[in-house]
């Protein structure tokens, strides 16, 4: 049998910006099909790296987005609601 952890080892990890990308897609898609009203996107190691992005295609999909921060210096992203949300001043 094949030693698992031999191919493991050689496995690449994924880019943190790419990966924090791909769930601010994902994010801005559900808040745009009416799945979600607002995402928060937690825990992302390249959060403010990538808010730049993601302010930029969120803005073109007509979603809000914003970033806040933690004492800890961690980031949150939120994504949503939409800016033609009738709730949305509420947010």
């Amino acid at each position: 049998m094949k030693d698992v952890r031999a191919r493991l080892r050689g496995a690449r990890q994924p880019d943190p910006l790419d990966v924090a990308l791909r769930e601010i897609d994902i994010a801005i898609d559900l808040v745009c099909s009416g799945r979600a009203r607002v995402v928060e996107l937690v825990g992302l190691p390249a959060a403010e790296r990538a808010a730049g992005f993601g302010v930029a295609k969120a803005q073109t999909a007509g979603v809000r987005f914003s970033v806040q921060r933690s004492g800890s210096g961690s980031a949150s992203l939120r994504i949503g609601p939409r800016v033609d949300d009738p709730g949305a001043a509420d947010d």
